[in-house]
């Protein structure tokens, strides 16, 4: 095993379990998507694959805990996850488009982006192989998506309008205060950890180098 502090060790075991959490929560979340896409008369085709996301999200939760537990010792998993008031929430087209816009076109681009990033220097053999899987996966998630809101503002003035609204939103934000870099990089990047810097870098690239210019092709062929 790579070497870690006790510090560092503790560090990596609790972010890649805050990951598993999250893809964890991911799977309740492409449930509500397909949902969302029966509930707008979307093509069997994408309800079949946000059906295939969830379940790619499940594995991902899997690989993420069993990290989080190597590095750690401790076993990790999720508990009950809180589903208290409206789970499904607006399923008018405009509104779902919206939501797919901001999970989907930019979430799920900026964790294929993240993940490969992390793949690039991750040193540990497991966490290569995890990270290959998450990275694929997320990057056919945001696919599932931009197709998705292509469909979408083909078929909807309404949703067209929402869509160029929630790119504008998104891609309008302002970048945040400069992040100084952390001593530990290194060793950090080696079992596939990014920094606070490195994933505000990995976001504003995705958002100047792939969202953007998908999202204005996309909403040219409208």
């Amino acid at each position: 095993m790579l070497t870690l502090d006790a510090d560092l060790r503790a560090r990596v075991a609790d972010e890649w379990a805050q990951d598993g959490l999250m893809e964890h929560a991911s799977v309740a979340s492409f449930a509500r998507f397909t949902l969302h896409l029966l509930a707008v008369g979307a093509p069997p085709a994408l309800v079949d694959e946000a059906l295939q996301a969830g379940r790619d999200e499940i594995e991902h939760a899997r690989l993420c805990f069993r990290l989080a537990q190597r590095v750690g010792g401790a076993a990790v998993g999720p508990g009950p996850l809180p589903l208290d008031g409206d789970v499904i929430g607006d399923v008018s087209l405009p509104a779902v488009v919206r939501a797919a816009v901001a999970e989907g076109c930019v979430g799920e681009t900026v964790a294929a982006m993240e993940a490969g990033a992390a793949l690039e220097r991750a040193e540990d053999v497991e966490v290569r192989a995890a990270l290959q899987i998450i990275a694929r996966d997320e990057a056919r998630h945001a696919e599932l998506a931009w197709r998705f809101v292509g469909w979408a503002v083909q078929a909807d003035a309404a949703a067209r309008a929402a869509a160029e609204d929630a790119f504008r939103v998104v891609l309008a934000a302002p970048a945040g205060a400069p992040l100084t870099e952390e001593a530990d990089v290194d060793r950090l990047a080696a079992w596939g950890r990014l920094t606070r810097r490195r994933r505000a870098d990995v976001r504003a690239e995705a958002l100047a180098e792939v969202v953007a210019p998908t999202a204005q092709a996309l909403l040219a062929r409208a």
